[in-house]
């Protein structure tokens, strides 16, 4: 169950079409317990509660820790250079658009970025922070779905950061993160969309992002390594 509330009549003119969308789409798995969120419109961003009153938000205009940081330039930043520093293009498919940190920070490094989502809860929280950022498409679907109709012509490279379990029990992340990561759930079809965007070739490169340690889902053509992340290679 979704329960919305709207602080003014003319936020409920405004996104009210957002509570038909989420009745339509938002499938809750009874198999985590509670599943009763709030999504409170008290300004133009709304703020997504859990029944344990964890929240979070997306607001690509104010939230600079995320949304604005600092950066080198395209031929430097280890994602970019991952990517092909555009060399292979700029037409981006990000795979999975999660909170949106990926793709904004692609965006102003040059790329033109289409996300996909398919949480319905988090899509519409992208959506509505891409007001203020509308260079960004971003699509609700399953990655796997939306990959089955591309075409090699659509996109120059692609991008994919799956969620996955962690293996080892260390100090939680904070409050947001862990109800972000209940609410979406792990990519559990992660290997079927990698094997399927590289045995078709739908791009000129694609890039998995994996822990240091985590192996890689098949054969890469090359990495590019961080202190606790890398960079997988496919299409060189």
């Amino acid at each position: 169950m979704v329960q919305f509330v709207f602080a003014t009549k003319e936020l409920e003119t405004q996104f009210g079409h957002w509570q038909n969308f989420i009745n339509e789409n938002f499938k809750p798995d009874s198999s985590k317990g509670d599943e009763n969120y709030k999504v409170n419109f008290d300004g133009l961003i709304p703020t997504i509660f859990d029944h344990e009153g964890r929240k979070f938000k997306i607001d690509f205009l104010s939230d600079n820790l995320n949304y604005n940081k600092v950066k080198s330039s395209v031929n430097k930043e280890p994602l970019a250079k991952a990517l092909g520093s555009g060399q292979k293009g700029f037409k981006l498919l990000d795979l999975s658009a999660g909170l949106g940190v990926d793709a904004v920070f692609l965006h102003q490094l040059g790329f033109k970025v289409t996300a996909v989502e398919r949480n319905p809860l988090v899509y519409m929280a992208l959506k509505i922070a891409s007001e203020h950022l509308p260079e960004i498409e971003f699509i609700y679907s399953d990655s796997l779905k939306f990959l089955e109709t591309v075409t090699p012509e659509q996109f120059d490279v692609a991008y994919f950061d799956p969620m996955f379990p962690e293996k080892k029990k260390s100090a939680l992340p904070k409050q947001e993160m862990v109800f972000f990561k209940n609410l979406v759930g792990f990519d559990e079809d992660a290997v079927n969309i990698v094997n399927l965007a590289t045995d078709k070739k739908l791009f000129k490169r694609f890039v998995v992002k994996r822990p240091l340690s985590a192996e890689s889902f098949k054969r890469p053509a090359g990495s590019i390594e961080g202190k606790i992340i890398r960079y997988d290679i496919y299409g060189l």
